[in-house]
């Protein structure tokens, strides 16, 4: 991070007030670095002089609302403002913390006869000190220039606060993203440059800290194949961080830019961090050139970790030689340039690190969310969505088919979040009582009513604080009670029942029903305000009828119950399969999960799970006319020759299954659909229908 020093005369100061320094900063050494700054404040209004209510405050509600969109990262901030507060300087200062926008957040006094002065120039929670409001001061121009700065005595442009000296550095979150200021201010006549480094340092301390703390969010696993990618890849390959760090690159990447230690991109490869992100996210390919008569390099850069669609926690950099010059070879670095952009081949999406990262060909990105199987394109879909929402702290809101794995997808986006190492805490609304819903969630206080705890209760809010509250059933919520969760998540203020003291608690809400919210706004059982206010992001997990990765499905649950008993995992026959795949599946994935360990338990330790072993009463009932005609056996895996094995069952696709199924249910049956029909678990009509879907000719239904 740069630093910059501004200082000046009172005289200098008053010479630029009547114009007679204008154009002459290329001439004096000395207004090189204030004039512009002065010329840029009076051109943004900002006033010379000031009152003491000068600048523009924001009430105690805006204040409240702009902390909490630093909610991802006010800890951190908080804990390096406490340092600078408690960091040995002299006396008689104030250490500070201010959004992008200028707006005083916290601060924190050493004490002194400062504390007044402080007050007076309004260096106090709300006030507005962007250059704008007060001209050149240290938290305004660090805004302006993404740099730290020191504004001593009559740099200031404002008259009032030529007594003041400042020291400010911004702070970027792990995207790059400047979000929020430190400063420290004191009287003018205690300047000390130390200061300023101080100051600097702890700026790169919080930047360090969110750093480590997005990529300690990042699943192990996704990290491992971060590091598997640099020393898979033969080319040169490296990974820059914001802003425009090289913080990891391969042997290969080592040779061909002559790096060993810290490295910028735009040094090594003439691409700055911006044009490197806006690539990766767009998914385009850069063209370089390292050395002015050197060959051309292709960059192909990967997001890692998207922030909201328009930043990553990092970027994984692939160069590919477009000469004729072998990697071998060390250009050097001069001169380096991009030439050209172009789409990424076939026009596809940019490739981030839920995808990509963990290989092409994988189903569900590992860590938090390996839980949630298939390969199913909506499903898939839902997954991508939840991973760009889990590092956020909007509300979710999965409406979901009961049995589709809601409670799952809440427990990954927790675990993906900003809040992971806080609590999980799951509250099903539809199981209890109102009475008992209002004393679960917001707790009571002792003697509140009979049966209540001796000592009280703190409630489920109380146990979220920090972490993640999934409400599940939430349409099942009685309106009195809604009520009272809208106010938590206004502000975070509750009181338990039967008590006046207002608590607070801070979580994420995760809520989750199968009931059509719509219609329930509509219908006046739900509240249409909070309605509104829980849609952050909207979720939905397909039902099970509606996925086309069943085969997939059930077979990695079949492993994994079988793996519970401790017993062989069997194959899924393709009869069986079709079988499952004509049940509507009312129950979703728990269904199937059921269906499965009770046809474990039939199989009986059978290497193939076959039509048998599933419930009779699965998929689509017989057909009158064959109720009464025995079921024959189902033939053995091994015969006839052309049964699929189980990896050609598990590989193809589920309408290869099925018509494969058909055809070989007719073979054994010579061609008698009605025996077709029962050896496949189906309703004759059901079997007309799919021969006619996979165009099978069957004998006439006469």
């Amino acid at each position: 991070m740069g630093t910059l020093t501004l200082s000046a005369s009172p005289l200098l100061w008053e010479q630029f007030l009547v114009g007679a320094l204008d154009g002459e900063a290329g001439l004096r050494p000395e207004l090189r670095s204030i004039l512009p700054r002065w010329q840029r404040s009076r051109s943004l209004g900002a006033p010379s002089t000031g009152q003491p209510d000068e600048g523009p405050s924001v009430g105690s509600l805006a204040l409240v609302e702009r902390r909490a969109r630093l909610e991802p990262v006010w800890h951190e901030l908080g804990g390096m403002l406490e340092m600078l507060s408690a960091a040995p300087l002299p006396s008689g200062r104030v250490a500070l913390l201010a959004d992008r926008e200028g707006v005083i957040l916290a601060t924190r006094s050493s004490g002194g006869d400062f504390t007044h002065h402080a007050d007076y120039v309004r260096l106090v929670e709300g006030a507005c000190w962007d250059e704008t409001s007060r001209g050149t001061n240290a938290i305004g121009t660090a805004l302006a220039e993404s740099s730290a700065v020191a504004v001593v005595g009559p740099a200031h442009y404002a008259q009032r606060h030529h007594g003041l000296v400042c020291y400010a550095a911004p702070v970027h979150d792990p995207f790059g993203e400047l979000v929020a200021v430190l400063d420290v201010t004191g009287p003018a006549g205690a300047a000390d440059p130390l200061v300023l480094v101080a100051v600097a340092s702890v700026a790169q301390a919080a930047e360090a800290r969110l750093r480590e703390v997005a990529w300690a969010r990042v699943a192990a696993a996704a990290r491992g194949g971060l590091e598997s990618r640099l020393s898979r890849e033969e080319g040169p390959v490296l990974v820059v961080e914001p802003m425009g760090r090289v913080s990891r690159f391969n042997a290969a990447a080592r040779a061909l830019l002559g790096g060993q230690g810290p490295m910028e991109v735009e040094a090594a490869l003439g691409v700055s961090w911006r044009v490197l992100t806006d690539a990766a996210l767009r998914g385009v390919a850069l063209e370089t050139r390292l050395a002015s008569q050197g060959p051309a390099w292709r960059i192909h850069a990967e997001a890692v970790g998207t922030g909201d669609g328009s930043s990553a926690l990092a970027v994984l950099v692939r160069l590919e030689s477009s000469g004729v010059r072998s990697l071998g070879m060390t250009p050097g670095r001069a001169d380096s340039r991009p030439v050209v952009a172009e789409p990424s081949p076939e026009g596809r999406a940019p490739r981030t690190l839920s995808r990509d990262l963990w290989g092409a060909d994988t189903v569900v990105p590992p860590g938090p969310w390996a839980a949630l199987k298939g390969n199913d394109p909506q499903h898939r879909a839902t997954l991508r969505e939840a991973e760009r929402f889990a590092p956020t702290s909007l509300p979710v809101l999965l409406l979901s088919e009961t049995g589709t794995g809601k409670e799952l997808l809440a427990r990954a986006l927790h675990a993906a979040s900003a809040v992971a190492t806080g609590p999980f805490v799951a509250v099903n609304c539809g199981a209890l009582s109102p009475a008992l819903l209002e004393s679960e969630l917001f707790g009571h206080a002792p003697g509140a009513f009979t049966g209540a705890r001796v000592g009280g209760a703190e409630g489920k809010l109380a146990a979220a604080d920090g972490g993640t509250l999934f409400l599940d059933e939430l349409a099942e919520m009685p309106p009195a009670l809604q009520v009272l969760l809208l106010r938590v998540l206004e502000d975070g203020a509750y009181s338990r029942v039967g008590e006046s003291r207002v608590r607070r608690s801070r979580f994420r809400l995760v809520g989750a029903t199968c009931r059509d919210l719509d219609a329930a706004v509509r219908n006046g059982t739900f509240r249409s305000d909070l309605y509104f206010r829980l849609q952050g992001a909207v979720l939905r997990l397909p039902p099970l009828r509606e996925r086309n990765d069943l085969p997939e499905l059930a077979h990695a649950l079949l492993r994994r119950l079988s793996e519970e008993e401790g017993l062989a995992t069997p194959s899924i026959s393709a009869a069986a399969l079709t079988r499952l795949a004509a049940h509507p599946w009312p129950g979703n994935v728990r269904e199937l999960k059921t269906v499965l360990r009770l046809a474990l338990v039939r199989a009986g330790g059978a290497p193939v799970l076959d039509v048998d072993a599933l419930p009779s009463g699965l998929g689509s009932p017989l057909s009158p006319g064959a109720q009464g005609e025995p079921r024959p056996a189902a033939p053995p895996a091994s015969t006839p020759p052309s049964q699929p094995s189980a990896g050609a069952a598990a590989a193809g696709p589920l309408r290869e299954l099925e018509a494969r199924a058909i055809q070989e249910a007719l073979a054994l049956s010579g061609g008698n659909v009605a025996q077709a029909a029962r050896r496949l678990g189906i309703a004759r009509s059901t079997l007309y229908r799919m021969a006619e879907r996979f165009g099978i000719t069957l004998p006439s239904r006469a």
